[in-house]
């Protein structure tokens, strides 16, 4: 059944059924990866739980620390997150409660303790809280709190809560287990699932390539065989058809060509075999007509293309017969002509290479003269390069030397004001010297005054013993003031030395810088005078310049033409030979001419 199948079919067949059991694959492991995806989403659930519990917890716990902290403290800070806290616990507990629906067990367990939560805060927290308020800041309220018996009543209600919330979390953890080796047995399943599945992928695919291949292979390799006996010489070979295939037609064809081809063969062995006959009776005639002999008659005729090639060589025998007449006739003519035109050729020849002589030495006058020329125009261009570069160095240098004035004036001017100002400085200074002058007669009618006032102070005994101290203390501030005016008066002479000296260095350096600017005129003065024989230079310079430009110019045209006319006269007498040559060649083409025309016999 396969063989009737065609090559599309059996491909779409192999190739379908690998589609279909990868479909099938896909289906299996899509349902076990939904399912796990399951049992993780239980897992979360489960860790979910566990968490809203440990929150519930975590909320008890601050609010027993707040409490706590509230009590010891009276701090309204504290009150506050412990209302907080309180608040915040009614909200967790329905989180918790919402989680568990699905599990009645855990939610009646999570409802018990709601109970005992919000009996405890009623019972417990509330009146401490409130009784913790009315003691405020009195002395050993903490104390009293810790004498009430809500305190004693409210932790067996702790206790009973978190063994409540630990038997929440050891369900939960057991469900946590149990869903979790759902989940490793479903990934064990889903693994095994996909390794069946590519393991029977691959083995069906290997089937149906070997299937395939002894399919189209077969017969293939059996029309290969054929054709390579076919081609080694075995016309009867032929090939099996095995199929009803593409590959079973393709067979059937191949035979059918090979029969029309032997076919054809033995009909055309027959008609070579007329043609020898035909082509061996004009190869007797050619032969002949090769040799010089040109008497034989070509008697092939007929339609066929043998029959019109010998109607034609029979023509062209006879035309080739009253060519060699007349071309014996014309090889006298020829020759004849050939040696007039080769004299006068000669005579061109050589006066052609006298004219060549001539323009090669013309040629090498005028490169010299124009090589000249190129010379004397880059020394022309240097020098006017130097010019312009003279000109504007020389510029450069004046505006240099005006800005050096204009700096040697301002120096000028900065050194009187600086003897002005230490002048004045000198002045001032004689001035605080006169004030010194007074200072130090001040402080010697102060020591006058002092010495007076201890006098007195010795007469006036014991009432008058402050006022010694005191005249003391004003004769030591005296002293000292004459002290400082002196060191004063010292510092004013060393200064008024140095401004003097300063004064003289201050005048002899405006001197030179005087001296200076007017050396420094005179340089400027110099340099306009060169800058202005400079520039009547440069004029001058591109007027000579432009003329050897225009020599140059012309020189390098006269060059042009010469090498022109040069190469006009040496294509003139490579003419003249080639004119020659070919004359010799034309001269030994009509002697060979006349020779070869006379080796063939015409019947005239």
């Amino acid at each position: 059944m396969i063989k009737d199948l065609g090559i599309k079919n059996k491909l779409y067949a192999g190739f379908g059924a690998i589609l279909a059991i990868i479909l099938v694959l896909l289906l299996l492991a899509y349902n076990n990866f939904a399912r796990l995806s399951e049992a993780n989403g239980w897992d979360r659930h489960t860790m979910q739980v566990l968490h809203s519990l440990d929150r519930v917890s975590n909320d008890v716990m601050q609010i027993q620390a707040e409490t706590r902290g509230y009590y010891l403290t009276g701090d309204p800070a504290r009150l506050a997150k412990v209302r907080q806290e309180m608040a915040a616990l009614p909200n967790s507990l329905a989180a918790a409660q919402k989680l568990v629906a699905d599990n009645p067990p855990q939610l009646e367990r999570l409802r018990k303790l709601d109970t005992m939560i919000q009996g405890w805060i009623g019972s417990v927290i509330e009146p401490q809280v409130a009784r913790r308020q009315e003691l405020a800041g009195t002395p050993g309220a903490a104390d009293a709190i810790g004498r009430m018996p809500q305190l004693a009543q409210g932790s067996p209600v702790i206790t009973a809560v978190h063994a409540l919330l630990d038997q929440a979390r050891r369900e939960e953890g057991e469900l946590l287990a149990e869903r979790s080796r759902n989940a490793a047995s479903l990934q064990r399943d889903m693994t095994t699932t996909l390794a069946a599945g590519g393991a029977v992928c691959v083995v069906l695919s290997l089937i149906v390539v070997v299937v395939l291949t002894r399919a189209i292979m077969g017969p293939l390799t059996n029309l290969t065989g054929v054709v390579g006996r076919i081609a080694g010489g075995d016309q009867g070979a032929r090939v099996t058809v095995t199929s009803n295939d593409e590959l079973g037609r393709v067979s059937t064809e191949f035979n059918r060509m090979a029969q029309s081809i032997q076919d054809n063969q033995q009909r055309e062995r027959a008609s070579t075999d007329e043609l020898r006959a035909k082509v061996d009776a004009l190869l007797e005639v050619v032969s002949k007509a090769a040799s010089g002999d040109l008497t034989g008659k070509v008697t092939i005729t007929g339609s066929d293309a043998i029959g019109q090639l010998g109607q034609g060589l029979a023509r062209m025998f006879d035309n080739l017969r009253l060519l060699l007449n007349n071309v014996q006739k014309a090889g006298i003519q020829v020759t004849t002509s050939a040696t007039e035109i080769a004299a006068s050729a000669k005579q061109q020849e050589a006066t052609g290479v006298e004219q060549a002589q001539t323009s090669v030495e013309v040629l090498s006058t005028t490169k010299e003269i124009a090589s000249n020329t190129s010379q004397l125009l880059k020394t022309m261009e240097g020098a006017t390069a130097v010019a312009d570069y003279t000109t504007s160095a020389t510029a450069e240098a004046q505006d240099n030397l005006r800005r050096m004035d204009a700096t040697m004036q301002t120096m000028v001017s900065a050194t009187d004001s600086i003897n002005a100002k230490l002048a004045a400085l000198s002045e001032k200074a004689s001035n605080i010297n006169s004030v010194l002058i007074t200072i130090t007669k001040v402080a010697d009618q102060t020591n006058i005054l002092s010495l007076n006032a201890a006098i007195e102070a010795e007469k006036a005994g014991e009432a008058g013993r402050g006022f010694s101290v005191v005249a003391t203390e004003i004769r030591r501030l005296a002293d000292q003031t004459s002290v400082s005016t002196w060191d004063i008066e010292q510092m004013l002479k060393e200064m008024q030395s140095a401004v003097s000296a300063s004064v003289m260095g201050m005048d002899k350096f405006s001197e030179e810088i005087r001296r200076s600017v007017g050396e420094v005129r005179g340089v400027t003065d110099q340099l306009s005078t060169v800058m202005d024989q400079v520039q009547k230079l440069a004029p001058q310079f591109d007027m000579v310049l432009q003329g050897m430009q225009s020599q140059a110019v012309g020189a390098q045209q006269i060059t042009e033409t010469m090498m022109q006319l040069n190469d006009a006269t040496q294509q003139t007498v490579e003419s003249l030979k080639a004119t020659s040559e070919a004359v010799h060649q034309l001269q030994y083409a009509a002697s060979d001419l006349q020779s070869s025309v006379a080796t063939f016999a015409v019947n005239v």
